[in-house]
């Protein structure tokens, strides 16, 4: 239960007496909304319960609606070059042999600045 100690607080003293399962279910249907009135598709998917079948099965699909969009769009789904490009940085970092030149293309990346560090 959302506490009742905030009922002279505007801005938030209609949740009060409402549960965090109401709270939840009032924020799905208002996206679901927004989302369909601004004339975008979506979808909802229901899970029977959350194990590591289930969510595998989900992961599976996502990978699939993946390829196939892939295709679909005329876009190699399987070509990451920032995954590569994050191999070969590493690859630099650790000394692999041949990798010189990026070793020095990192080297020359200005220093992060604590003071922008959250």
């Amino acid at each position: 239960m959302i506490s009742d100690g905030y009922f002279d607080v505007p801005d938030v003293s209609f949740l009060c007496g409402h549960t965090q399962n109401e709270l939840i279910a009032a924020e799905l249907k208002a996206t679901e909304y927004a989302v369909s009135k601004s004339g975008h598709l979506n979808h909802t998917i229901l899970l029977p319960e959350v194990n590591a079948f289930t969510v595998g099965q989900l992961l599976f699909l996502f990978e699939m609606a993946t390829a196939f969009a892939g295709e679909l769009l005329n876009i190699n789904a399987f070509d990451q070059p920032g995954v590569e490009e994050g191999k070969k940085a590493t690859y630099a970092l650790l000394g692999k042999q041949g990798y010189d030149e990026k070793r020095a293309e990192l080297a020359a990346i200005p220093e992060k600045n604590e003071k922008f560090i959250i």
